[in-house]
């Protein structure tokens, strides 16, 4: 697949010329609700999560992660941007896996690539 980059959407997400091949075989309301569910586990406040991470995971998941909650809160965001977001937040969060719950782990493996 192409990584030629587009542009960097509003969110502050990367866009890249594959995702429109990714957007193909994705089921969009699932892929929210995915990531939705990855918010909501991660950064709810019962969630002792973040006090479990290491330095580097913190500031390689959690930030895009964060980026991720405030766009899902905005409500007003294109099936691209929501693709990007997904697509960013496993890439950040592939190299510390080992570091997450199981539950969690699951989870980000249904985020496409």
């Amino acid at each position: 697949m192409s990584r030629q980059h587009l542009r960097v959407n509003r969110f502050g997400f990367a866009e890249y010329e594959d995702i429109i091949e990714i957007s193909k075989n994705v089921d969009i309301s699932e892929l929210k609700g995915a990531l939705k569910s990855i918010v909501e586990f991660a950064l709810s406040e019962d969630s002792d999560l973040l006090d479990s991470l290491s330095d580097g995971a913190q500031s390689d998941f959690m930030v895009p992660l964060g980026m991720s909650a405030r766009m899902l809160s905005s409500g007003d965001y294109s099936e691209m941007e929501l693709l990007s977001a997904a697509c960013t937040v496993r890439y950040c969060a592939e190299p510390h896996l080992s570091e997450f719950p199981d539950e969690l782990a699951q989870m980000l493996s249904r985020l496409p690539r």
